[in-house]
């Protein structure tokens, strides 16, 4: 197992979960209210649940595409090509949602990458919505639709954006962790880790010598930049990602 797939592995056991809420149980009534839906009939389906760490229902057209031994499970083999970055975007994808859980049920994963399928390797594009949670509000069970890509020519990368149907927001969660030194500008940072310092508006234009308008501007920046509501919010997404470590 390299780094990027022990990191992947740690994140699915950062949730602390409810076990009387994650019964097999909830797991049937979701996965046939999904078998039995008119909308999705005939997809490539398949349930993720985050707790177990396993695949709980595929449907007959993701065994189709996807399935080649007598397991129970099929086993996606993503091109060795794709495979680094997206284990990168699964990272990524992870850590926001844990930074931004209030709003993860309005989040649509959608990404494009190679993928062995009816035994030849071809872009796929994968939609990943969260089915359930459990009591306290961890992700639970993860739905995935997969589809042939109608464009199979190069250039062959891996594509990958978050889009919240509740506020219309779209972004790359690769490009928010990866390249996470310019989500934020660096009069942005510093204001946010006096923030996280405890500092009041008033006491953070005295230390950095501008107005306090100016500073509630910048911080309202900050929140809408990295979509959040609140301080607290704004602190824990920025210490998630590592942009508090240096110091002011």
């Amino acid at each position: 197992m390299n780094t990027l797939e022990k990191e992947y592995c740690n994140l699915l056991e950062y949730q602390k979960f409810d076990e009387t809420s994650i019964g097999e149980e909830i797991i049937k009534t979701n996965i046939d209210q999904i078998s039995n839906s008119t909308f999705l009939k005939g997809c490539a389906l398949s349930v993720f649940d985050v707790y177990r760490k396993k695949h709980v229902y595929e449907s007959e057209y993701y065994k189709e595409l996807f399935k080649e031994t007598n397991s129970e499970y099929s086993e996606v083999k993503v091109h060795p090509d794709d495979y680094e970055a997206l284990c990168k975007n699964g990272i990524a994808t992870f850590k926001h949602l844990f930074s931004h859980n209030k709003n993860a049920k309005y989040n649509k994963l959608i990404r494009e990458y190679r993928a062995l399928a009816r035994g030849k390797y071809q872009r796929v594009i994968e939609q990943i919505t969260i089915l359930a949670f459990d009591k306290v509000g961890n992700i639970w069970l993860c739905l995935s639709i997969v589809d042939i890509a109608p464009n199979q020519a190069p250039p062959y990368i891996v594509n990958s954006k978050i889009v919240n149907f509740k506020t219309g927001l779209v972004f790359s969660p690769l490009d928010e962790f990866y390249n996470k030194d310019t989500i934020l500008s660096s009069r942005e940072l510093d204001i946010l880790k006096l923030i996280s310092a405890g500092q009041l508006s008033n006491e953070i234009s005295d230390k950095l010598h501008f107005s306090v308008n100016t500073v509630n501007i910048h911080r309202q920046s900050i929140f809408k930049k990295i979509n959040v509501d609140t301080s607290i919010e704004a602190i824990r997404y920025a210490e998630n990602l590592g942009l508090l470590d240096s110091p002011l």
